[in-house]
């Protein structure tokens, strides 16, 4: 028996999946990560289904609930995808710093020799 929670988790996965579509086809994303996207949200769809699926690695683990599982899963996809983006965030800080230094270097350049 699906239960309200889970629909709303049904549905919040399909619209994900939805908007991941509409950045591909805007060329905001490519296709492996369309692709990766796409199958994290499925995955998702079915550990809500059937959430027993995931009793084996509870027990494997010590966990006692399946729920317990997924939020500990969970913090650790999020506390993953934050590192990737501060780091990601700070390459590209980096690249415009040197390339405004670059910038200005050439505009003082030119203004001296005006």
């Amino acid at each position: 028996m699906i239960i309200g929670l889970q629909v709303t988790a049904i549905i919040f996965a399909l619209v994900m999946i939805y908007f991941a579509y509409l950045h591909y086809s805007r060329g905001e994303l490519g296709a492996l990560e369309i692709l990766s996207w796409v199958i994290i949200w499925m995955v998702t769809i079915v550990i809500v289904v059937f959430p027993e699926l995931l009793s084996v690695f509870a027990k494997t683990f010590a966990i006692s609930r399946v729920f317990d599982l997924m939020v500990i899963g969970g913090f650790i996809v999020v506390i993953s995808m934050v590192y990737v983006s501060y780091v990601r965030t700070k390459k590209l800080e980096k690249k415009i710093e040197e390339y405004v230094r670059t910038e200005a270097l050439n505009t003082v350049e030119k203004n001296k020799k005006k």
